[in-house]
């Protein structure tokens, strides 16, 4: 896990003063901070060039930076800035965006909610949505990570998709080509694991996540180990989902 670099109340190029930290893992900490020239809070996800465990994750999160700037849906936190610090002995990469006020699903269901069948369907009508934006755009951006922990609810029930750090438009794929995994363990769809993905695999993960808000049981985490028991009620989602 990365090391904490801001402190609370530490300016960031004169323009962003950091609040607090939102969340923290393996790629990096994200914080919560005041925009100073208009006094409204912000995310501001960080990345340090040390801290970084390859090349890859730096690609990533500069691609996260040049899609999320080219995208507008009131679903996805608004992109706001992207830039660099260099110190003595690092760099640090920085991706602002505006900040949704919530709880992630996964965090709801760790505090007891069990939605009702209604208000599951409705939650994944609204990725569906979503979904239905980002494979609809030229090339089209498919965000590799569907899970709950990525699905945010506000007070007033709006649902927001977030992370988009692994994120990749099928053209580039398709061009280049890939053969690293990206992606969470239990809502991968199979294609993933050979370091590819298409449309349908955000499909595969939506169904997942659907999955474990109806029964609360998480995906197993490695599929391909028990591919008949879930391959089978994942098409059954899939068929029961509505249509965009």
């Amino acid at each position: 896990m990365e090391e904490q670099t801001h402190n609370v109340g530490d300016i960031l190029l004169d323009r962003y003063q950091i609040l607090s930290i939102l969340g923290q893992g393996g790629l990096g900490i994200t914080y919560r901070a005041l925009r100073l020239g208009d006094r409204t809070q912000v995310a501001i996800k960080s990345l340090a060039l040390r801290g970084a465990k390859s090349w890859k994750a730096i690609e990533l999160f500069e691609r996260e930076a040049k899609v999320l700037a080219n995208l507008h849906h009131p679903a996805i936190p608004s992109y706001v800035d992207y830039f660099e610090i260099d110190s003595v002995t690092d760099r640090r990469f920085y991706i602002v965006q505006e900040l949704v006020e919530g709880q992630s699903l996964s965090q709801m269901m760790d505090n007891g909610w069990h939605g009702a069948e209604s208000e599951i369907q409705a939650i994944a009508q609204e990725i569906l949505n979503i979904l239905t934006y980002l494979h609809g755009l030229r090339p089209p951006v498919v965000h590799r990570d569907i899970k709950p922990q990525n699905i945010i609810r506000r007070a007033d029930g709006r649902i927001f998709l977030v992370d988009f750090g692994a994120v990749q438009d099928t053209y580039r794929q398709t061009e280049v080509g890939s053969s690293t995994v990206v992606g969470t363990y239990g809502f991968m769809a199979p294609e993933q694991f050979r370091g590819k993905a298409l449309p349908q695999t955000d499909l595969y993960a939506l169904g997942a996540t659907v999955i474990y808000l109806l029964t609360g049981d998480r995906p197993p985490t490695y599929p391909k180990r028990n591919s008949k028991s879930i391959s089978t009620p994942l098409c059954r989602c899939r068929k029961a989902l509505p249509s965009g």
